[in-house]
């Protein structure tokens, strides 16, 4: 998509004609949705709601504005180096528009395109969400913060996740294995006994 941009300012630029904006790092917009999507777990509608305040470049925070989020609560993500870069990235190659993403209505058309060519079938939206959650138990965040970064309003909602959470009892009580009781107390039998053999004699 970016060579054929190239190629179509070139011709206009032979022709003498308004040349379009460059595509110096993505082709459309929907690279861009997906893999933000999937480094931060939001929704379809919170993501296309976004505008250029909610990002906080500095801080590296994106802020979900009540209004557009599901349970009406203002909730802010941590962007990690993955999306922090794929948005500056953006920001370079855009510019203005109040929104992140202006082009709400492509989404619903190119969606369904993208998944055809990548002989995908029953894949929603969503799922991209649900991708980022499971990332996140596998790599043994605990389900209160996964919830708090979905935006649940009830950890409930965050346990059907909880099967692919490394076994974080059996780490819980393989922790109490630095001091056996068994091992302390034949220690302390046998210091017992030693010590009544001791003044026996």
């Amino acid at each position: 998509m970016r060579e054929a941009r190239g190629s179509a300012n070139a011709s206009r630029q032979e022709h003498q004609r308004e040349l379009l904006p460059s595509r110096p790092h993505f082709g459309d917009h929907l690279t861009l949705a997906v893999l933000v999507s999937m480094n931060t777990g939001l929704r379809r509608g919170e993501l296309l709601a976004l505008r250029r305040e909610s990002i906080d470049f500095s801080r590296r925070i994106l802020t979900v504005e009540g209004g557009t989020a599901k349970n009406r609560q203002t909730r802010h993500v941590p962007l990690n180096d993955e999306a922090i870069g794929l948005l500056n990235r953006w920001r370079e190659q855009t510019n203005g528009g109040r929104r992140i993403f202006e082009v709400s209505t492509g989404f619903r058309t190119a969606w369904p395109k993208l998944l055809k060519r990548a002989n995908i079938t029953k894949f929603r939206w969503h799922d991209l969400r649900h991708h980022f959650a499971s990332r996140l138990v596998q790599a043994g965040v605990p389900l209160n913060t996964v919830r708090d970064l979905l935006g649940h309003s009830s950890v409930a909602m965050s346990l059907r996740y909880a099967h692919l959470a490394p076994d974080q009892r059996r780490e819980a009580v393989a922790k109490l294995n630095v001091r056996p009781l068994l091992a302390l107390t034949l220690r302390l039998q046998w210091n017992q006994g030693s010590r009544s053999a001791f003044l026996s004699h």
